[in-house]
């Protein structure tokens, strides 16, 4: 009976180990269940963070005959455009631009301007722009911002500089080729303005297309309770394409008020001074811009008010016209909702072209329709009254559309 005892005994000592070691081996393996499912919930995470699909489970057939699994989003992409933007690439956009134009007038030699137009009485389709952006943070002192325009004349560096993001007092630094500081809408993008083309006392007292240049915009949130920013910049710009890039300087104080949950108001003055050719002579502009929004905070639909007048003088400069030249633009643009908006501007600007002297008066209307965020329709029908007769009506349909990471320009 002993014997039988000792031998139940020893049986249940020798069979610990042999238990233990199976509840280890069962521990191992399901901490490895679970290190392999905490992975995959990091990749499916990472993915959702990219815009792409998770990884999807190849069928084991592949993986017999060797095939290497490729990871594809929700576009299609592969492996390399998944890890695009774990590999530091910047953000990368295209924006493109083209319109079918008509005018019942020489606009060409009458009115000239460097915005989209057609030939006296024919359509023609236009071509007008494709614009590459290339944006990313640098590193945590500065972000950079790239924008190529390639157009039927060539491809040219709209902007390119840098943007400090760490200077103490409120200050801010932009180097490198940039928009001059100088208005409202000469800062901005072509495809940000509501309406189809920039208003003639822009082209005809600033700059051909846009007042730009390679130089330096230091700025500065001043510590008020609304926001206001002074910027002081130098710049070598060419307003026109006979001018040599000459140094110019500016300053521009920017303001908006908040008037209640909803409404802003918006308020600038900017002044310039460019060297001119042959020393001692001075190009001096000037400006102030105003703008106005209601928008209330469970609506997309908002009505807008902007508007802007200039000033231009020569000072001994031989060729240039005498006096104080001025012209400027109002607006009224109603967003009725995600899909529709309509526009109605009146501008007036210095003549120019082949006929006499005095003032250019133009009126504009525009209907928008954005089938998406990414897409744009827009008919904009506008009427000159030129000095001297030889009015004439202008109208554009331009289709617009943007692909990928393209951020906010300064509103």
């Amino acid at each position: 009976m002993r014997t039988m005892i000792a031998a139940s005994v020893l049986a249940a000592v020798l069979a610990l180990p042999a238990s233990g070691g199976a509840q280890e081996a069962e521990s191992r393996e399901s901490d490895t269940e679970r290190s392999e499912a905490e992975k995959k919930k990091l990749e499916e995470d990472i993915a959702r963070e990219l815009g792409a699909r998770p990884p999807a489970a190849q069928p084991e057939a592949s993986a017999q005959a060797g095939a290497a699994p490729q990871r594809t989003g929700s576009a299609g992409q592969t492996d390399a455009a998944w890890y695009s933007r774990l590999a530091f690439l910047p953000d990368i956009s295209a924006v493109g631009s083209g319109a079918l134009a008509f005018g019942t007038y020489d606009i060409e030699n009458l009115s000239p301007r460097t915005g989209p137009f057609g030939p006296e009485d024919k359509p023609a389709f236009l071509f007008e722009e494709l614009e590459l952006g290339l944006q990313a943070v640098v590193d945590p002192y500065a972000r950079a911002d790239a924008f190529i325009a390639f157009t039927p004349e060539g491809a040219e560096i709209e902007e390119a500089y840098l943007t400090t993001l760490s200077l103490p007092a409120g200050l801010q630094l932009r180097a490198g080729k940039l928009f001059s500081p100088f208005g409202r809408q000469n800062q901005q993008h072509p495809h940000v303005w509501e309406f189809v083309d920039a208003p003639l006392a822009q082209s005809r007292l600033l700059a051909d297309e846009a007042l730009s240049g390679a130089g330096v915009d230091v700025s500065w949130l001043a510590p008020v309770p609304w926001f206001a920013t002074l910027h002081l910049a130098a710049q070598n710009t060419a307003p026109g394409e006979e001018d040599p890039a000459e140094l110019t300087g500016l300053v521009r104080l920017e303001q908006f008020f908040p008037l209640g949950e909803t409404t802003t108001l918006g308020v600038g003055l900017s002044a310039a001074r460019r060297d001119e050719p042959g020393g001692g002579a001075f190009r001096d502009l000037g400006g102030v811009d105003l703008y106005l929004r209601y928008r209330p905070l469970q609506s997309r639909s908002y009505p807008a008010l902007s508007g802007e007048r200039y000033a231009r003088r020569f000072r001994d400069v031989g060729d240039a016209p005498s006096g104080t030249d001025t012209g400027g633009w109002a607006q009224a643009f109603w967003r009725q909702n995600r899909f529709f908006g309509y526009g109605a501007r009146y501008e007036w600007a210095p003549s120019a072209g082949e006929t006499a002297s005095g003032t250019e008066h133009r009126t504009a209307a525009l209907v928008a329709w954005l089938p998406s965020e990414f897409q744009r329709i827009r008919l904009q029908v506008a009427y000159d009254r030129r000095p001297g007769g030889q009015d004439g009506l202008e109208t554009l349909l331009q289709l617009e559309f943007g692909i990928g990471a393209h951020a906010a320009h300064p509103f």
